[in-house]
Order: C-alpha cells, then structure tokens, then sequence
C-alpha cells in the first residue's frame, strides 16, 4: 500500500484527475446524440470548462510536487502519470474540436459507437487508479486494465471498420478527409486511456 501524505493524497488525486477524463467522455457522447451546428460553441465551452479544472487540479499536484520531500511514489512517476491522464481529457475534447472545425452534417453510428466506448474506457481506467491506493491487496485492479486494453484493441478496429466503410458512404474527398480526421481524434481517445494503464502497471510492478 502506498504512503498516504498527511497533507496531500497523490493516489486519491490520479483518482480526482481521472474523473475529469470520465466526465467529459460522457459529456462528448451526450454532446453528439444530440448534435447540431447551431449548438456546437455552447457545447465546445462547456466541455472546455470540464477540460480546464482538469488543468487546475493537476497544476495543484505539480505545486504540491515541488516542496515534497518524500512523496509516496518517485515524483517522476506522479508527473508522468498525472500528464498522461491529462492527455486523456484534452484528446476528448480535441474530438468535439475536430467535429466543430470540419462542421460536419451527420454523425455516423460508428462514431456514436466510438463514443460509447470511449467512456466505457475512461471508467475502467477511473477503477484502476482508483485501485492504486491498495494496489497489493486489490482483487480488481488488473481486471481493469485488462478491461482497458480490451477497448483499445476494440477502438483500433472499429477505427479500421469505419475508415473502410466511409468509402461507401461519402464521394467528396474533403469530407472523406474530415470523418477520417474525427476517427481518428476517437481512436486516440482509447490509446491514451492504455497509456495510463501501461504506466499504473509499471509503477505498481517497480512497487511490488
């Protein structure tokens, strides 16, 4: 089990920052149910107000980070971790982006597959940090990583599915350009998220 600080619980914060990754996820699949033009600023701030407490909060990590004398891992450990669970948040959101700059008509199902997924993906990556404050003694913690591997692979071949089925469903080469650009703003949603879990297994492996 890692040391708790009096002041300042690493741990409990990756879980903290990670939610920050589940609520825009979710956010970004209830943005593109109900998708339009018109309402694409409003739901570009608002996913960008998620996106930036996600940065204030790890921001209160680093300033903690700096005066710590012993923290409960290796400090190069938490920046590293505390990054890439940041990149998750800001590569959802850079898939509204994407949306919003190309001003897409339709919302493809793969895409709303897409979505699904990537929350679902998020959330397991939530349970594992989560996991991290009893890594030892925890009966689930590689079961979501597992879980989070398994979507990877799953959003790496609906990326394949649906690049190849755009061919069939659009002639205009820049829209063919557009779509291919959101999935792939989608499929990086899910590589992030094993990012993180690559780097919970090391810490946990180097701690063992």
């Amino acid at each position: 089990m890692f040391r708790k600080n009096k002041s300042y619980d690493y741990i409990y914060e990756f879980d903290k920052l990670s939610q920050f990754s589940v609520e825009a996820a979710e956010f970004l699949d209830s943005a593109l149910k109900s998708h339009s033009r018109e309402s694409m600023p409003e739901m570009i701030r608002k996913m960008h107000e998620i996106e930036h407490a996600a940065d204030v909060e790890k921001r209160e990590m680093h300033k903690n980070l700096i005066k710590e004398f012993l923290p409960p891992i290796e400090k190069d450990d938490i920046i590293r971790l505390s990054h890439e669970i940041d990149n998750v948040t800001d590569s959802v959101e850079d898939v509204l982006i994407a949306v919003d700059i190309f001003a897409v008509d339709s919302i493809y199902p793969e895409v709303m597959e897409f979505t699904k997924l990537i929350a679902d993906c998020c959330r397991h990556m939530n349970l594992a940090l989560a996991e991290l404050k009893d890594y030892r003694n925890s009966t689930v913690l590689f079961e979501q990583l597992d879980k989070v591997n398994e979507h990877k692979s799953e959003g790496k071949a609906l990326f394949v599915s649906s690049i190849r089925n755009l061919r069939q469903v659009l002639d205009d080469p820049v829209d063919i350009m557009a779509y291919s650009e959101i999935y792939k703003s989608l499929q990086d949603c899910c590589e992030n998220c094993k990012i993180v879990t690559n780097t919970v297994e090391r810490i946990v492996m180097k701690n063992l």
